[in-house]
């Protein structure tokens, strides 16, 4: 009660013009809260820093034992949040190497106004906080020394914690402590076989273990000083295993691959705990590499977050040649959510794949091309190839789709994906409002020993991150449909200079009874051998062209390894698609490579004819 008094008569006179206008009776009381919160927070000091906005204005308080010992204000709210951080940490600093009330001093520096702890700069008094409080710079700064002396005075155990502590289980973690006493710290906690303490007086930290899942009290004692603060101990959400690689095929891919690639090593690299969440955000980066923050939560456990780098790391392209085509445009209007196609890819096959379908259902439709799991051990899988839309013309977008998948093949253009067991990858994802059109066409490669599942699937919703996890014991997860075809249909296509004309219909399958046909033979590779020959003594010239003959259509051809893509074709209106010459009595070769694509009409015709031009 003698310091109550004395602090009582020393403030109340200094206080009444700084607060203009209020009655004298509530000044009294706001001294007499203020002058017990310091007392009763003085045994376990802790300084902290909070800011709040009160209208226009906003506050930065710097507090200790629950008490505001400083406020500052200020228009800028960033400028008062660094300035209340700022503070609160240099306290901080100076309590834990024993800063005593002496030393508290207040000191004009140059045309500022300070406050001084032995020569160390604690808070600069700035004239728009003077202001807004209704006093000078100077009345100001002894106030708030006079609250820090306050603090100060007694003997006081500083402890470098706010709150609560979360150890990991099996994990420790130190706290700093120091202060003014004079004693030898003692410390306990009420639960041992959970969380144990030990105090390291050489480096003045506190050591905890969290040795059991749980909760417990941490008691620290020195001469008549005590207080306590509750530790939490809780697994990890997850971890992720470094480093993080993405397997690239060439060093400079496309973003949206360098993206997936990058997408595929931080997911297939995180070991999360069961019903904790993986988030991905801000991936973004260069060839040299690819950067994400990785956030890892559930409840029941301490949340791991982690910026990752990925590196990106050149492999070969695997040699693959497809098997067989598969094609997932039955039903082409998708009236609602479910599995389009689900198809077997054996170990160490290769499949193509064309997708084609109309959203006509009355919600969004998410469009997903998927590579499942089912076995026991991970699996890799190369992707290389492009999807288009969500658009209105189905040609074009079919077209769009064909010739990035040529751009893509023509550079060896791809990545390998890790598919962990009892898991999913998306490879493609698209989502489409009523009425528009999705397409793509992809080679996926199954690297591993065991099969694989290829889907086609369209839901309302989508997964967040396209890593999934699936139940490879559903019975639902079976091979769904027959909508596999050859991969290569091989022709040949001859003309004898001055002869007549030489003709090749693509995409006229002749249909088998025993099969689901392939009308167009959508997604199918036509490997033509052209061969012109002249038998005549002089050079003469050749052409090939090729007529919409089923309706309007596009194309994209490679002649002599030229991309050739015509632009919209009319019905029955043709394209002249190479000219060449052949030297008198030789024989030239052109090979020729196409597929028809979605969206436009099949057949058109191939036409090998001399030109006089």
């Amino acid at each position: 009660m003698q310091d109550y008094a004395s602090f009582r008569r020393r403030r109340i006179p200094n206080a009444l013009p700084m607060i203009r206008g209020t009655p004298v009776l509530i000044i009294v009381l706001a001294l007499i809260g203020l002058a017990c919160c310091l007392s009763a927070g003085a045994d376990l000091l802790c300084f902290t820093g909070t800011v709040s906005q009160r209208g226009e204005v906003a506050v930065g308080e710097v507090r200790a034992g629950g008490t505001a010992l400083l406020r500052f204000r200020g228009a800028d709210r960033s400028d008062v949040e660094l300035r209340t951080r700022l503070v609160a940490q240099r306290l901080q600093q100076q309590a834990l190497e024993g800063l005593t009330a002496s030393a508290i001093r207040v000191a004009a520096l140059k045309s500022a106004v300070v406050i001084m702890a032995d020569g160390a700069l604690l808070v600069m008094v700035d004239p728009v906080t003077a202001n807004l409080a209704g006093t000078s710079r100077a009345a100001l700064a002894e106030q708030w020394a006079d609250n820090l002396r306050r603090v100060l005075a007694p003997p006081y155990l500083c402890l470098d914690l706010a709150g609560k502590l979360t150890v990991p289980l099996g994990e420790l973690r130190q706290v700093r402590y120091g202060g003014s006493y004079s004693g030898e710290l003692t410390a306990n906690s009420d639960a041992p076989d959970l969380i144990s303490v030990v105090v390291d007086r050489e480096s003045r930290v506190v050591v905890i273990s969290g040795m059991v899942r749980g909760a417990a009290r941490i008691t620290l004692s020195v001469d008549k000083i005590s207080g306590s603060f509750p530790v939490e101990c809780l697994p990890w959400a997850g971890t992720i295993q470094h480093p993080l690689i993405a397997r690239l095929t060439v060093p400079v891919p496309p973003e949206a691959v360098m993206h997936q690639a990058a997408l595929n090593a931080i997911l297939t690299s995180v070991r999360a705990a069961p019903g904790a969440a993986v988030k991905v955000k801000g991936l973004s980066g260069q060839s040299s590499g690819w950067q994400a923050a990785v956030t890892i939560a559930g409840s029941g456990y301490l949340r791991r977050e982690e910026t990752v780098t990925v590196v990106p790391t050149l492999v070969s392209r695997p040699q693959c040649v497809p098997q067989c085509v598969l094609v997932s445009n039955e039903p082409e209007k998708v009236t609602q959510p479910g599995t389009l196609l689900r198809q077997i890819l054996e170990a160490e096959a290769t499949c193509r794949l064309l997708w084609h379908h109309v959203s006509a259902a009355q919600m969004p439709l998410t469009f997903t091309v998927r590579v499942a799991n089912l076995g026991d051990r991970p699996a890799a899988v190369y992707i290389t190839g492009s999807q288009a839309g969500p658009g209105r013309d189905e040609i074009h977008t079919g077209h769009v789709a064909m010739y990035h998948f040529w751009r893509m093949m023509l550079g060896a253009i791809g990545y390998i994906a890790t598919v962990p067991a009892g898991t999913a990858w998306e490879a493609y994802r698209c989502s489409a409002s009523p009425s528009r059109i999705i397409s793509g066409v992809a080679e996926l490669t199954n690297l591993g020993s065991q099969p694989l599942l290829v889907e086609m699937l369209a839901g309302s919703t989508a997964s967040p991150l396209p890593l999934v996890a699936i139940n490879p014991e559903a019975a639902h997860l079976q091979k769904l449909s027959d909508f596999e075809y050859a991969a290569v249909r091989s022709a040949e296509l001859v003309h004898e200079i001055g002869g007549a004309w030489s003709f090749l219909r693509i995409g006229d399958h002749t249909p088998h009874a025993d099969t689901i046909q392939l009308a167009g033979d959508y997604g199918v590779m036509y490997d033509i051998a052209a061969r012109v020959e002249n038998r005549s003594p002089q050079q003469a010239r050749f052409e090939i062209a090729v007529t919409a003959s089923g309706g309007a259509a596009r194309g994209v051809y490679l002649i002599d390894g030229q991309l050739v893509v015509t632009g919209p074709m009319r019905p029955l209106r043709e394209k002249v698609l190479f000219r060449g010459r052949v030297a008198a009595g030789a024989t030239k070769s052109i090979a020729i490579r196409t597929i028809p694509q979605s969206g436009s009409n099949y057949p058109v015709t191939l036409v090998l004819r001399s030109s006089i031009r």
